[in-house]
């Protein structure tokens, strides 16, 4: 059986050790790939947003001594040389937008973002108070896969890549990794069995026996 995790792993990740406890073919790559913008800033900001490591990536040359760092959660701050905010509510992209609305106050906000950006945290924001640059391209970049039992999809882009050329088995467990990931799925007809909505440890082997052994 195989699964497919559309993220590359290192040999340590405990994905990798779990599909090899289980007998598994693990096939880890993504389906996206990514290229630098040359957009800058057309405002003064007080209050730089990453959303994710990647939105670091490409956007840490924004920052400014005099500018407050903020993240989406712990695991875009472990990527930061400074954090004066952090989200703590992952899974509910809506609650960490509220929260980081009462923080910021009347601040002016700069989130550095992918031309497919979502917005989920922004469009709280009024126009006013904010610039959304994109300071990266996000590309699909499909791949021919032999069917697997499992598939887990790190974002709606690796979806969307997936679904150009290729379809889901009857029988496939399909996991979303995050909110935005699991909607894009249930908008193109795909209900997800399993949700990853926090940054919580899972047990992997739990997870996979109980789905290609049930």
């Amino acid at each position: 059986m195989r699964v497919f995790f559309s993220s590359e792993v290192t040999p340590d990740h405990p994905l990798v050790q779990a599909t090899q406890a289980l007998s598994l073919e693990l096939i880890a790559t993504p389906l996206i790939a990514f290229a630098p913008l040359k957009n800058l800033p057309t405002q003064n900001y007080d209050v730089i947003f990453f959303s994710s490591p990647r939105s670091y990536e490409f956007g840490k040359t924004l920052i400014r001594s005099e500018v407050l760092v903020a993240c989406y959660a712990a695991g875009t701050a472990k990527h930061l040389p400074r954090v004066d905010w952090q989200g703590s509510t992952p899974g509910n992209p809506a609650q960490t937008a509220q929260a980081f609305q009462q923080w910021v106050g009347n601040r002016r906000v700069l989130f550095p973002v992918s031309q497919r950006s979502l917005g989920s945290i922004a469009r709280v924001f009024p126009e006013a108070q904010k610039e959304v640059l994109p300071v990266y391209q996000t590309l699909l970049a499909p791949q021919s896969l032999p069917d697997c039992s499992v598939y887990l999809f790190t974002s709606p882009s690796n979806v969307e890549a997936f679904m150009l050329s290729h379809a889901f088995p009857p029988s496939a467990k399909v996991f979303a990794w995050g909110e935005s990931t699991k909607t894009y799925l249930i908008n193109h007809g795909v209900v997800p069995d399993f949700c990853r909505s926090d940054e919580a440890v899972l047990d992997w082997v739990a997870l996979l026996s109980a789905w290609v052994n049930p």
